[in-house]
């Protein structure tokens, strides 16, 4: 059976990741306390919190709406790069299928290749140094690599691995971009916490997809 993803399924899916970064906020603090202001799980926990309260002020919002209503909100309530970062990504994520009722694995491919272009122009940075990049390159990658299988389940499965392989790869990178930069020598042997992000956002979305829409 395809992916096929609905209004109530995105709505579903952000209160998992609302639910996902308050558990895992002081993990992410820790991490970013070791090369940053190690407020990063804060932010990202804000963030989400705010999006899933403004999707429930909203019912009538689209996919679409969603993506990029909520992502500003995002982006208002953390005050950070991230902020700015995650919004950025949703928004052309939301761009990308506007109109649409509901999204398929292509659809999401798609939204994953523009929100990491997005990123990459707004936070002038590659593969390899040390951000969130560093997780959902290699998830989009592998799922590029993937287009002439037909396995959904397979797909999603190891385009989180991916992430997650590409999260702690981090360890062995120096920091490059923003404020993390400064403490260059003190990241090594540390995860990127942005990066650490990006695999618990593919994870939230393809745990729920294999468990909840049946591909299995």
């Amino acid at each position: 059976m395809a992916i096929q993803l609905e209004q109530q399924d995105l709505k579903k899916i952000f209160i998992l990741l609302a639910e996902t970064f308050s558990r895992e906020k002081d993990f992410l603090n820790d991490l970013d306390s070791k090369i940053g202001d190690g407020d990063h799980g804060l932010s990202m926990s804000r963030g989400f919190n705010a999006v899933q309260k403004t999707i429930e002020e909203n019912p009538n919002f689209t996919i679409s709406d969603m993506l990029i209503k909520s992502g500003l909100q995002f982006n208002e309530v953390t005050g950070s790069t991230i902020g700015i970062l995650i919004f950025s990504a949703m928004r052309a994520a939301g761009l990308i299928i506007k109109e649409k009722e509901t999204i398929n694995l292509k659809d999401l491919k798609k939204m994953l290749q523009v929100s990491i272009e997005a990123i990459k122009k707004r936070g002038k940075a590659l593969k390899g140094q040390k951000t969130i990049l560093d997780s959902l390159i290699p998830a989009l990658e592998y799922l590029e690599e993937q287009k002439n299988k037909t396995d959904e389940s397979l797909m999603i499965k190891g385009t989180v691995k991916k992430a997650f392989e590409g999260a702690q790869s981090t360890k062995n990178l120096v920091s490059e971009i923003g404020r993390a930069r400064w403490f260059k020598e003190r990241s090594i042997g540390v995860m990127d916490p942005g990066a650490y992000s990006g695999y618990l956002i593919l994870n939230v979305v393809g745990k729920y997809i294999i468990k909840c829409k049946s591909i299995d």
